[in-house]
């Protein structure tokens, strides 16, 4: 059963399908994001299993149909959906997040009114290392956007699904490509778990990763590992050669207080 409201101007979204997340980490999200606005927002879940997730998710279907259909290669094309023309009947401006994201810090400054323009994380060269000079890269991690606006990333997408899929390696690089005007958050208000607070080779041994610095508002977990692996005690979190033994403080909190 599906839980749709009136809808509200502004609203975070994610999207969850198969069994790679559970609904514990929605409500995780959902209980961060609350925690950290002062904005009135409805948070909504795109997914294919609505079971276990908090009274105030509004759960839809994934516009999408088949998703065994999709192709079992690297990203997120599920994604793409979140430019169906059918999501303007239950949102309006959409601040979109990955399930496996952090918010540590007041994410106000993500609900601007964000026009005509996609906002979209910056990965590569630029956020890797924090400098505007590098060229950016699109990523479907975070993104602010009217619903309205871009809706034909989707009806190019499905006039030909073969040849998103043949020449794009993966979904980001398709909205990259489709999306007519795009700007990027500032760099200081999201870090990469993985490239700037997990420690070095050899030092993860003894020291364990990180803080956020104090502007950052949210934590990107792009990929392995995922934030429930490293906050869980006993389960080892890195690939060798990275030990992945040691645990940030600061996250094991996060995730026992919101998860409570």
């Amino acid at each position: 059963m599906w839980r749709m409201r009136m809808i509200v101007k502004k609203s975070i979204v994610t999207i969850k399908w198969g069994s790679e997340f559970t609904s514990e980490h929605v409500n995780i999200l959902l209980r961060a994001a609350k925690n950290n606005s002062s904005t009135d927002f409805q948070f909504v879940c795109l997914t294919d299993d609505g079971n276990g997730l908090d009274d105030e998710v509004i759960t839809l279907p994934i516009p999408l149909g088949d998703l065994s259909e999709m192709p079992k290669s690297e990203g997120a094309w599920p994604k793409i959906c979140l430019f169906h023309p059918s999501l303007s009947k239950y949102m309006e401006q959409v601040l979109f997040l990955d399930i496996d994201t952090i918010i540590c810090g007041n994410i106000d400054p993500f609900f601007d009114d964000p026009k005509d323009t996609l906002w979209m994380l910056s990965c590569g060269l630029r956020w890797r290392n924090f400098d505007n000079a590098l060229p950016a890269q699109p990523a479907t991690g975070m993104m602010s956007y009217n619903v309205g606006c871009h809706k034909n990333i989707f009806e190019t997408f499905a006039r030909d699904t073969e040849s998103a899929y043949n020449d794009n390696g993966v979904e980001q690089q398709f909205v990259g490509a489709n999306a007519t005007k795009i700007n990027y958050f500032p760099l200081e208000y999201i870090q990469s778990f993985k490239y700037h607070l997990r420690r070095q080779y050899l030092v993860d041994l003894f020291l364990p990763p990180k803080e956020p610095s104090v502007e950052t508002r949210m934590v990107a977990f792009h990929g392995y590992p995922r934030p429930s692996q490293v906050a869980t005690v006993g389960e080892k979190w890195a690939r060798f050669p990275r030990s992945g033994i040691q645990r940030p403080g600061w996250l094991v909190d996060y995730w026992n207080y919101y998860s409570a």
